[in-house]
């Protein structure tokens, strides 16, 4: 059904009594209190490396490595073939338990073991602008032994590899005897679906020509652990004999190169040769761990030695620091020196997210790297098509345009789509995400499907931006027929008869069987995407295109500016919360700015921000959820949608955007240069999954390189806007459902606010009956 503009006048101000203002003035004293309680603080204890090949993370808190996912993403494939098209899909196997080194201090009469997974950490983080974390921990009778734990995958090698390094200095007075042990608590057994192998019927062998064990079991695939200093010993021993126990007692390992057959739970160990440190010295010792799905390890560590050409672990760490700062390059002189850690740490985050696995899957950026706080059901290590195209957009303008153009190619050569049943007609692009081997998968639950239509519109943009960024416009070429019949067409053919696009799942993911709305996004991101899908056909010669897609994305530019606002000229969540009066504030709705479909200096402009700034503020005083729905996961604190209004053209109706800026930026500062999904919306504590990658360190790219890539207008001009009413004008009467979307009455507030101004009441009350 086709709308109304939205146009009635703008409602007008009534005089409220002194008591009132009384209250208002409270309510604000309030919201600075609470906003200078909270300040950035940490409150997230991982840190996670990826060479796109495998994640591995460390836990500051339990001060060891816990994570080596076999993929970097969540889901590699679906499990079997559903008629519903709602697959089920095993997890990527999560192959550690612990992972960590050991030191042994002092003479042979006098020697203390301690494993570094019961020291506490002093200071860890990453090497800024690499994927290379360290954490700093002291032992020793007088905690003058210093050791330096670094990890990370490296970059160069195109397999899962991880390589461990300790750096050991004597910072005492007198000469220390120190050996390193490094201990591989690997899981093998079965996972029967699930993330987490079983302990159980794992077996170990040793290859002394590679200085390597191997470890093996009932679940598919091989680790490889590999001494890359030299060793004075090795253990694949059990019980008394083990690893473990052997360091608590001081000993040095035993020398036993395998297991007897299926064993429980058994953690292989290496050891260096005791050094004698003196005053000052130090001792560096490097492992690594090599996973092969294919069960043959020995190429893999081949590759692996291959790559570390007889350097020493000082020099590793050194190579990969600098292979980093060269793939990063200049960092843009508007960045301000003090967020140039955070710049590049947010560059890694990007690179890290793509994978790199040879295959259909080459190239997806996903949302977030793993494990974040360990929530089951907080794992987005997934390759959404919205976050992959903001994670697009940030490595093209950063300069990436390699990476960029793989995670554009990656979709255009993904295999088609299933929902055409849903969405009428063949497409490309996914419906909601990917699985790891570049399968659709569309997110179902008990509601069904999500089908979102706001990816299409996104990918165009995303390819467009490539190109102004200086993207190669011939690696595209050969795909421009997908691009166009498969993409572009297919947003037209999704266009209602109000000139927008018809209702879908969109970016907040409602699901289907009902749930689907006419989504403001959605439509915003399809006229940006078709304006975009002309700038491209024009840059390929295409002339009939660009004009078709032209005519298009500015039809749609001005049909959702005109059926997708309330009274006062804000853009709603959906039509239908508009048409219901109350619910429709949605934070996605700045993205209309963003995307340059409306004048920044405008009526819809001022009126959508000014709907967004004054509804969807969080109880801590500084950030936004996303929309007034209620739910709480709406209600938190979105990163993204703070980092999207921070990048909005907006500064002059954002007076607290510098407030709201520090606050963001230090919580990453404070948080190793990672951004979370969510802030707790009264504590600030990170939360949901992290780090995000396309809604966190891609948002803050964008952001921060705004003032060098100037939103242009979409099809070349602004969003036709209807004339502001008179202030005088009084209050329109609701007009009926059948009529369009216009809405004469304030948004509801977030629930959390009325409670101080009960209070407030409740104060008075109390007031008045002493007085009486």
């Amino acid at each position: 059904m086709p709308v109304k503009p939205c146009n009635s006048p703008q409602p007008m101000k009534l005089a409220r009594p002194p008591f009132f203002l009384f209250a208002i003035t409270v309510l604000s004293v309030y919201g600075e209190a609470k906003a200078q309680d909270v300040v950035p603080h940490r409150s997230f204890n991982r840190l996670v490396t990826s060479n796109g090949h495998a994640a591995v993370s460390y836990n500051r808190a339990t001060h060891r490595v816990d994570t080596f996912l076999e993929h970097p993403y969540r889901f590699a494939a679906p499990r079997e073939n559903a008629e519903n098209l709602c697959f089920a899909a095993d997890e990527s196997r999560d192959l550690a338990f612990d992972n960590y080194f050991g030191i042994r201090v002092g003479a042979a009469e006098s020697r203390v073991g301690t494993w570094l997974g019961d020291v506490p950490v002093d200071r860890a983080g990453y090497v800024p602008g690499t994927n290379i974390f360290f954490a700093d921990q002291r032992v020793g009778g007088e905690r003058d032994v210093e050791v330096r734990t670094y990890g990370f995958m490296p970059t160069e090698i195109e397999a899962p590899v991880f390589v461990m390094v300790a750096r050991v200095t004597n910072e005492g007075v007198s000469t220390a005897s120190v050996s390193v042990y490094a201990l591989f608590n690997y899981r093998l057994g079965l996972a029967s679906g699930t993330r987490e192998p079983v302990a159980l019927d794992e077996e170990v062998s040793w290859d002394a020509a590679r200085s390597t064990f191997y470890e093996y079991g009932p679940s598919q695939g091989t680790l490889a652990y590999t001494a890359l200093s030299p060793i004075a010993s090795q253990s694949a021993s059990t019980g008394e004999n083990s690893a473990f126990a052997s360091l608590q007692r001081g000993d040095d390992l035993d020398h036993s190169n395998a297991t007897t057959g299926p064993t429980e739970d058994v953690s292989p160990a290496l050891q260096s040769a005791e050094a004698s440190l003196a005053p000052g010295a130090t001792m560096w010792f490097a492992v690594a761990v090599t996973w092969a799905l294919d069960e043959d390890a020995g190429p893999k560590v081949d590759l692996l030695r291959s790559w570390v050409a007889g350097r020493t672990p000082e020099a590793l760490v050194m190579a990969e620091t600098n292979a980093w700062s060269e793939w990063a390059g200049e960092i843009p002189a508007y960045i301000a020196t003090s967020e140039h850690d955070l710049y590049r740490q947010s560059l890694a985050v990007l690179r890290m997210s793509q994978v790199r696995e040879v295959g259909a899957g080459f190239g997806q950026l996903l949302a977030s790297l793993p494990p974040g706080l360990d929530n089951p059901d907080a794992q987005w290590n997934i390759a959404w098509v919205r976050d992959m195209a903001y994670a697009t957009v940030a490595l093209a303008r950063s300069g990436h345009l390699s990476e960029a153009r793989d995670a554009l190619l990656f979709q255009l050569h993904a295999p088609p789509g299933r929902h055409v049943a849903i969405v009428g007609r063949s497409y490309r692009i996914s419906v909601t995400r990917y699985f790891g081997n570049g399968a659709e998968e569309s997110d179902c639950n008990a509601d069904g499907p999500n089908i979102e239509f706001d990816g299409f519109g996104l990918f165009l943009w995303s390819a467009a931006e490539y190109v102004r960024a200086g993207g190669d416009l011939e690696a595209l070429r050969a795909d421009w027929p997908t691009i166009e019949t498969e993409i572009a067409d297919v947003l037209i053919y999704l266009t209602d008869a109000s000139g927008t696009i018809r209702a879908d799942s969109s970016i907040w993911e409602t699901h289907w069987n009902g749930h689907e709305r006419r989504y403001t996004y959605t439509s915003l991101a399809a006229a940006r995407g078709l304006c975009d899908a002309a700038y491209l056909a024009t840059r390929l010669g295409e002339t009939s295109a660009a004009s078709r897609f032209y005519d298009a994305g500015s039809t749609m530019r001005d049909a959702v500016v005109r059926t997708h606002s309330d009274s006062r000229g804000a853009l709603g969540q959906s039509v239908e919360d508009l048409l219901a009066g109350h619910g429709y504030i949605d934070a996605a709705a700045i993205e209309a700015l963003n995307f340059g479909l409306i004048d920044p200096d405008g009526r819809a402009a001022r009126a959508t921000f000014a709907a967004i700034h004054g509804n969807l503020r969080v109880a801590s005083g500084y950030g936004f959820m996303r929309n007034d729905d209620g739910g709480a996961y709406d209600s938190q604190e979105w990163v993204f949608v703070d980092l999207r209004l921070l990048a909005a053209p907006i500064d002059s109706a954002f007076d607290d955007r510098g407030t709201l800026r520090d606050f963001v930026i230090g919580q990453a500062v404070q948080n190793d240069n990672l951004f979370a999904e969510l802030h707790d919306a009264r504590t600030g504590d990170y939360t949901g999954s992290i780090p995000m990658v396309g809604f966190g360190a891609g948002a803050y790219v964008l952001e921060a390189t705004r003032d060098a890539f100037p939103v242009t207008p979409a099809c070349d001009a602004y969003a036709s806007e209807p004339a502001a009413p008179r202030p005088d004008a009084g209050v329109a009467p609701p007009e009926t459902e059948d009529t369009g979307c216009s809405v004469s009455r304030v948004p509801e507030s977030a629930p959390w606010r009325a409670f101080p101004l009960l209070l407030v009441f409740a104060l008075l009350a109390r007031r008045i009956r002493r007085r009486s």
